[in-house]
Order: structure tokens, then sequence, then C-alpha cells
């Protein structure tokens, strides 16, 4: 392995590692609410996309269908998402978020966006140079290797 090489995966292990842990504290919010990170990124990728059939919202999380079906009746208990004829095929069924799902999703975002900024506001100046530094080569990566139905929960 080049010198190069053993660079970039020692910076790839520090980023993933470092991405996982604040992805985790970003999520607190919404595991106080009942949000698994699978809800919360079925309820993000209806936002983001609209209205989807149970099958094509399972290939956009990379889940199973019987995974899907048990997902979607825990959507359904808590209020999130609700089941509807599709608009161009009655035998059809689509996901739809409901206004409380809709509400929640806006919550967690929110807050996190919130706790993240009261964070951000104590680092140095130069911390914060560094950070929007690099912000658009994250925002890149994570756009080269997401399709856009799977993009990240915002």
């Amino acid at each position: 392995m080049s010198a190069d090489d053993a660079g970039a995966a020692a910076l790839a292990a520090g980023l993933r590692t470092a991405v996982n842990r604040l992805a985790f504290y970003l999520r607190a919010d919404a595991g106080a609410r009942g949000l698994t990170p699978s809800r919360l990124a079925a309820l993000a990728a209806l936002d983001r996309c609209g209205p989807q059939r149970p099958a094509d919202l399972a290939a956009n999380l990379g889940i199973t269908p019987p995974s899907m079906s048990r997902l979607t009746e825990v959507l359904e208990a808590g209020g999130w998402v609700r089941r509807r004829a599709h608009d161009g095929d009655r035998r059809a069924v689509v996901l739809d978020l409901t206004d409380a799902g809709r509400a929640t999703l806006n919550d967690v975002r929110r807050e996190g966006t919130s706790r993240l900024a009261a964070d951000i506001a104590r680092l140095s100046p130069a911390e914060r140079a560094a950070l929007e530094a690099a912000l658009p080569v994250l925002t890149g990566l994570a756009d080269r290797n997401l399709s856009p139905a799977r993009a990240p929960v915002q």
C-alpha cells in the first residue's frame, strides 16, 4: 500500500467514525420520540420524494419487503404515515406522510439543527472556518455516493 493509499485509508477511518458519532448525536431527538434510524429514514424519504408504494420505499431504503411491511405497521401505528389508494392505479397502495409525521420530522430536524448550531457557535473562528471549508467536500462525497431517493435525513 502506498503512502497516499495509507493516508486516504486513515482519513477515511477517522471521518467514518466522526460522521457516525455526529449522526448518532443528531438522532438523539428522534430516539426520544420513538423514531429509530430506519423509521426516521422512511419519514425523510417520504418527505423528500412524496408518496410511494411500499415496494418502492423499501428499495429506496435498501430493506426487504417483509421488513418494509413491519416498518409500515409501526409508522401507521405511530400516526406518522397513512396508506391510501394510488392515484393512477386504484388497486395499488401508497404510503404518505400524515401531518403528524411531517411535524415530527420537522421538529427532529429543527431540534438537531439547533443543538448543532449551539455547538458550532462555541467553536473558535479557525475551527468554524475549517468546518465551513470542509462542508462542500463532505457534501460532494455524499452526493456522489447516494441516490437522490436514499439521501440522508436533513
